[in-house]
């Protein structure tokens, strides 16, 4: 390993590495076209899609401060891809900015980069600064401050990567929750049926009786609730089944 600033393929394999892990999810790397038509360097298939671009520092200090560039491509129109791919709501697009400026900090956090990086939703850096043919430098801080400085400034803050792709690894457990209660639907009625069916003979109750099973639930994505009626007729007890009650 040589000395010098740590390079961006490095970060994008290791940080995409613990990403995944986090997630229990696979990533696509997108090939150098489709990078120039997406803006990003990773594809993440998540319930909601989430494109990734990696930046390493051109300059900084470790775990504290560290400075990049975007729009630094060919073209110089990379960010404004990815906003306006972020824009349309087909998938989310984010900057990944890892504060690991030197070789020797990375090999002392390895498998912990996401707890180094922070990460800012591409829009968030759009502001009224000039994306054609121009490249921005970031600054951004430990605290999660970034400031994007050219002609013009735009400020704001970026968000933990770990706590990130924590928050996608609880979406998505909660969407396979979610897809097994709705594969599981039919075995969850009919254990609701036996259950009234024990019910009604444990009460004595003799002869057919008519019940009303109402279900209650939302939908995929928790905004609605809605409900089913299902009307249920239920075998008792026969007559010489009928349990004798005494009084003494």
């Amino acid at each position: 390993m040589t000395g010098g600033l740590v390079n961006e393929k490095t970060l994008e394999l290791d940080i995409t590495h613990e990403s995944m892990s986090a997630v229990q999810i696979g990533a696509f790397g997108f090939t150098q076209q489709q990078e120039s038509l997406t803006g990003g360097d990773v594809f993440f298939p998540c319930a909601r899609p989430l494109i990734i671009q990696f930046k390493a520092a051109k300059s900084g200090i470790d775990n504290s401060i560290a400075k990049f560039c975007i729009n630094n491509n060919v073209h110089k129109n990379q960010h404004l891809t990815l906003s306006r791919i972020g824009a349309s709501g087909l998938c989310d697009t984010v900057y990944a900015f890892p504060l690991i400026v030197t070789h020797s900090f990375l090999t002392s956090v390895f498998g912990r980069f996401l707890d180094f990086t922070q990460m800012v939703h591409a829009h968030q850096l759009t502001g009224n600064l000039n994306w054609h043919n121009e490249t921005h430098s970031v600054e951004v801080l430990q605290s999660g401050r970034f400031m994007v400085r050219s002609r013009g400034t735009v400020e704001g803050y970026c968000f933990p990567a770990r706590k990130f792709f924590e928050k996608l690894a609880r979406e998505a457990r909660e969407e396979q929750r979610q897809a097994d209660r709705e594969e599981n639907f039919p075995e969850y009625v009919k254990g609701l049926t036996r259950n009234l069916d024990d019910t009604v003979k444990e009460a004595g109750i003799v002869g057919n009786s008519e019940h009303t099973l109402l279900i209650l639930g939302k939908n995929r994505s928790g905004t609605r609730l809605g409900y089913i009626q299902l009307y249920l007729r239920i075998k008792g007890r026969k007559k010489e089944e009928k349990e004798e009650v005494s009084f003494n």
